[in-house]
């Protein structure tokens, strides 16, 4: 992964945009990064994929949500373009694969099998714990050991699919990114030097 294959003209590219916004060059910080295709609220985007802000890749899955101080708004990235803002590509790379093996896990946890025990809840094992769906009001919560979840995205849990997928965030939740810093010089030697 050292030499992740960026020629000079692309990061160029990138900087000369940031330039034609007027937004700083340096001091980007990944706050966030998710699943496009989790996240399902892309306005006009049956795909489900995202386009980079930066370099208008249309094929963005895992969106990098970059902050600045020095600037008015957060910029919505693809992988690459977050390393170059936050000149570590590694780190973006590193960043990006814990999200892929989260979506994977999901993928496969979405295909378990629930049984319902003698109180009448959905039940799974997961982690050696069992995740209980249980009937909340008019609606459903989720337990895990002892924590719970009552409302997944802002909003009560009113199905079970939601509930799977809330329990899913409460036993596998989104993993912080590793945090390994490079200089804008130490950047650019990886970039040109291989």
């Amino acid at each position: 992964m050292e030499n992740v294959g960026l020629s000079k003209a692309y990061v160029k590219r990138c900087y000369k945009t940031l330039e034609s916004w007027m937004a700083p060059i340096s001091g980007w910080d990944c706050i966030y990064t998710y699943d496009a295709l989790d996240e399902g609220w892309i306005p006009g985007n049956n795909a489900g994929l995202f386009t980079c802000e930066l370099c208008g890749c249309k094929k963005v899955r895992y969106v990098h949500v970059m902050h600045n101080n020095d600037f008015y708004e957060n910029l919505y990235v693809g992988c690459i373009c977050a390393g170059v803002m936050e000149g570590d590509v590694l780190q973006a790379c590193e960043r990006e694969q814990l999200i892929r093996n989260r979506a994977r896990r999901k993928q496969s946890y979405l295909k378990r099998q629930w049984r319902v025990n003698s109180r009448g809840n959905q039940t799974l094992r997961y982690k050696g714990k069992d995740i209980v769906v249980f009937k909340l009001g008019a609606g459903l919560g989720v337990m895990y050991g002892s924590e719970k979840a009552l409302r997944y995205r802002g909003k009560s849990i009113e199905n079970f699919l939601t509930a799977v997928h809330a329990a899913f965030d409460l036993v596998d939740p989104l993993p912080s990114p590793p945090k390994r810093k490079l200089t804008l010089a130490q950047l650019e030697y990886r970039i040109f030097n291989g």
